[in-house]
This record gives structure tokens, sequence and C-alpha cells, in this order.
């Protein structure tokens, strides 16, 4: 039953974006090509929190951290968005990446500590169909490695990787002469997780002619699973908060 209302849940969302993109399939010959390529990156912090349900030795556990939560476990974090853009068409890559470190307290004199680390990659390409008007197909990868390390026993390494195929729509606006705005939505419509959305609204102010700085929102909600039994391996979680960053681009 869950599954099946999944599955409509995606479609839904696959049919939205076909149909939003066919709308504006007539405006593909306003999207011109400039004369060159431009490149713009995007270093940014995504102040996430996560809400969901994991599993730990086979049982489903709820998750529920806030990112103040999650900063006080941070070692470090990078992440940056990087665009080549000629006018019609775009290339993206996106990676972020976490190390994160909790102590185990049991107390007793078994301690120790579980070392985490994420990594999601976001690889698109896609054609602008008028001058405020985007769609975009690419791949999602997620990978999760997580070691546990008990003072007076083996480590216990965890974790998995998966991909998704996305086909995403994105918009952008001018507000004023120094505000814009930009969204994106996408979904997966194939690979490895039952169901995956993501969705983001960020507002641009601009500083010059080639910088802008960016304030929004982001929302990503994944539900995958793999093994059973005491190694199967479950994320079906929320991850969303406010997302920061600066912005350079270079050429064109």
């Amino acid at each position: 039953m869950v599954s099946s209302i999944l599955r409509q849940g995606k479609l839904a969302i696959v049919v939205l974006i076909l149909g939003v993109s066919m709308m504006f399939t007539p405006s593909v010959t306003s999207a011109q090509e400039s004369d060159g390529w431009q490149f713009r990156i995007t270093p940014y912090l995504w102040m996430l929190g996560l809400d969901g349900t994991t599993a730990a030795l086979g049982e489903d556990v709820p998750l529920d951290a806030d990112f103040g939560d999650i900063l006080d476990l941070l070692n470090i974090a990078l992440s940056a968005n990087m665009e080549f853009n000629n006018g019609k068409w775009f290339v993206v890559l996106d990676p972020m990446w976490a190390d994160l470190e909790a102590p185990i307290d049991t107390g007793g004199s078994i301690g120790g500590k579980v070392e985490i680390q994420l990594l999601i990659v976001d690889a698109l390409v896609g054609m602008s169909l008028s001058e405020h008007f985007d769609v975009y197909a690419g791949a999602r990868y997620y990978d999760q490695d997580i070691t546990i390390v008990p003072s007076m026993l083996p480590k216990i390494n965890l974790g998995d990787d998966w991909t998704d195929f996305l086909l995403g729509v994105r918009v952008t606006g001018e507000i004023s002469e120094n505000w814009s705005f930009a969204g994106k939505l996408d979904a997966a419509v194939g690979g490895d997780s039952e169901s995956a959305i993501y969705a983001q609204a960020v507002f641009l102010r601009h500083i010059g002619d080639n910088k802008h700085f960016d304030i929004g929102y982001r929302y990503y909600d994944v539900d995958y699973e793999s093994g059973s039994g005491l190694t199967r391996f479950k994320w079906d979680v929320a991850h969303s908060g406010p997302v920061v960053g600066f912005s350079w681009e270079f050429g064109g």
C-alpha cells in the first residue's frame, strides 16, 4: 500500500514537470546561445536538518536532528555548485561532502565513537526553453559511510550508496534592479530509491555584474532501502533547511 502511494506520488511529480515543460516548448527559439560559455561557481552552506526513519540492526529507528544537532557533531563540510552555460545549454556539477563524529557513551567501560561521512553529488545537463525557464536531466549520487569504533571491540562498517536519475525544471525572474529569484524542482524517474523529490527556492542579491549573494531554502526527500535482516539499510529521510552562498561568474 505504501509503495503504491509512493509510486503514484512520483508519477504525479513527473507528470507535473513534463506538463509544465510542454507549456514552454514553443518558446525554445527565444533562448539564444551567447557568444561563449560562462562559468559560475557558488560555494554554499546548507543548514540542513534531518527528519525520517533509518534502521539499526534491522529495526526501524526514528531520526530527528535539527541543524544545531548536526553542527555539534560536524568536523568539516564542503559544498559548491558549478555551472557552465552558453545561454541555451548548461551543465551543472554540485557536490556536497560532510564529515561527522559522535561519541558512544554507554555509561560503562565500553565507549568509542561513530564516524559518518556523507557525499551527495548532482550531475545535470539542461536546456533553456525561454529566458526564464529551463529543463534538465541527470543523476544524483548519495553515499553514506558509517563506521562504529568501539573502544574495546573491532570496527563495524555500515552505510550504503545509491544513484537516482532525475528529470527537473528551474525558473528565474527579476524582482528589482539588484534582486532576483531562482527556483528548481526535480524528481527521480529511475534508479535505486523508491522515491526522491528535490525543491529549492533562492533569492539573489546582485553585486556588480558578475557576483551575487544567495539565500534560500532547500528540501530533499528520499526513500531508499536495501538488504534484509540485521544488515538491512534504510534511509527514508527528509533533508531540509536554509541555504546560503556566494556566486562568481566568469567568461561569456
